[in-house]
């Protein structure tokens, strides 16, 4: 992740004052809707339509897995937007840079606090379980993330 996307992140705490996701959704004017998809490993999708933006969620979903879904696609909303366009969460498929990205934008998202003290926390992986960070995805990207 470029400096540009950090202070995009810095930027949506000190306008919204808020580190809730759906929060930091409501003030974008992006609608999230809870949807029952038919593809067994699609957990969250975000459709760009006519620049308005909407979050489908995955209706059975734990609430803290949900936060990071919904970080997730506004890494993508506020990193790759353009008037028309969607993106698909699956599960097991991290590799694309545009993915690794919204996942990193995600990360930082929910975990903005615990970033700047990050190396005198011993239990990181509770924290980014309690977060609703997949490891998989934590351990994908921890080293950029902590060196930065």
């Amino acid at each position: 992740m470029n400096i540009n996307s950090k202070i995009k992140i810095e930027a949506l705490f000190y306008e919204f004052k808020t580190s809730s996701v759906k929060e930091i959704a409501d003030h974008l004017d992006i609608s999230i809707q809870y949807q029952d998809f038919k593809a067994k490993t699609l957990d969250s999708r975000l459709m760009i339509v006519d620049s308005k933006g909407y979050i489908f969620v995955r209706s059975d979903l734990d609430c803290a897995y949900e936060n990071f879904l919904i970080a997730h696609e506004l890494g993508h909303y506020v990193l790759h937007f353009d008037k028309d366009i969607s993106f698909n969460f699956l599960r097991r498929v991290y590799k694309t840079r545009l993915e690794r990205e919204a996942n990193e934008f995600a990360i930082r998202l929910l975990m903005f606090e615990e970033l700047h003290n990050i190396k005198d926390i011993e239990n990181i992986e509770f924290i980014v379980k309690e977060k609703g960070i997949p490891l998989k995805v934590w351990y994908s990207l921890n080293e950029k993330i902590t060196i930065d």
